[in-house]
């Protein structure tokens, strides 16, 4: 589950991003580095933490889908058994109600797979800012034309390991996290309080 996760999240990234089908050199050269995708979504702690709330979070779902599932089989179940017992009334009543709760679980499955993919985009979109942030550094550190995503049978064939820079993004990542500058530990102390008020 957690693959697939990594997976479609992944696949979001790369294809919002803008790749040039091929970079060719020019008299002053040019400079370009590249970060492989799967190490940068394993090895980013912040990440790897939202993705296990997102897949207990799924887990949770799943569990109630299928308890709910449950009891309508098992009324349905009921419904058959004592149906020839009944009046054509009380078979209308009971049917009108099996169909209210089928409706019922079915808008709850589709809120529920609504949910799981605002909250997969949401998490797409912090790890591309959170990309963001660290390429406006590492492009003038470097001195760098082009950052590109790589990510094994992706566009890209062949990368030469020397200008992977995927370890100095994790790396810059996991630090900007674990030290947030005054305004980001601001603005995670107004969120917090925002979502313990709406509880």
């Amino acid at each position: 589950m957690k693959k697939f996760f990594l997976a479609a999240i992944g696949l979001s990234m790369l294809a919002s991003c803008q790749q040039p089908a091929a970079v060719e050199n020019t008299e002053k050269g040019i400079r370009l580095a590249y970060v492989r995708i799967d190490s940068l979504q394993s090895q980013y702690n912040y990440f790897q933490e939202l993705v296990g709330e997102l897949q207990a979070e799924e887990e949770k779902i799943v569990v109630e889908l299928q308890r709910r599932q449950q009891e309508l089989q098992t009324n349905i179940e009921l419904y058959q058994q004592e149906a020839p017992k009944m009046t054509a009334r009380q078979r209308e009543a009971n049917e009108a109600d099996l169909r209210r709760v089928q409706q019922n679980y079915l808008q709850v499955e589709q809120a529920a797979q609504g949910q799981m993919m605002q909250r997969q985009n949401d998490l797409t979109v912090m790890m591309r800012e959170d990309m963001n942030s660290a390429i406006e550094v590492l492009k003038e550190e470097l001195n760098l034309d082009f950052i590109l995503l790589y990510e094994e049978g992706g566009q890209i064939i062949y990368a030469n390991d020397e200008f992977d820079i995927t370890e100095r993004m994790v790396n810059m990542l996991n630090e900007n996290r674990e030290n947030p500058t005054e305004e980001e530990a601001t603005e995670a102390a107004l969120e917090a309080t925002d979502s313990s008020s709406a509880e």
